[in-house]
């Protein structure tokens, strides 16, 4: 788990400084306030979800697949209610938002399934 959490530490702070720069330079008429907060937002929900991911892990063959996808459905309803409550409280920067929040997901999806599946590996 520490070095998951390394990892994903060094991956929010690359992302946080590419943000930065884009959205100071060529992005700066679409920064809303909220971006670094969901920046960390993922960077939380996915050290939890990892955690809960290893826990399952621990469980026999055919616990593993009906747990694994349940916690990977939890998780992306969670994101969509989180999503879906920002742009009704906030329909002027939906647009925004939603861009910004995909991009996210699709970044710490990626960093995560592929870090799990080295896990499953050594598991095995």
């Amino acid at each position: 788990m520490r070095h998951f959490l390394l990892k994903s530490t060094v991956l929010t702070v690359m992302v946080l400084i590419l943000g930065a720069i884009s959205y100071s330079t060529f992005l700066k008429p679409f920064y809303i306030f909220i971006l670094p907060v969901l920046l960390f937002f993922f960077f939380g929900v996915t050290n939890l979800v990892h955690a809960w991911f290893l826990k399952i892990t621990q469980k026999s063959g055919s616990r593993f697949s009906s747990q694994y996808m349940a916690a990977s459905f939890i998780k992306m309803f969670f994101y969509l209610l989180v999503a879906v409550i920002y742009v009704i409280l906030n329909r002027g920067n939906a647009k925004v938002f939603i861009a910004n929040f995909l991009l996210l997901y699709v970044v710490y999806t990626v960093f995560e399934v592929t870090e799990f599946l080295k896990v499953v590996k050594q598991v095995k």
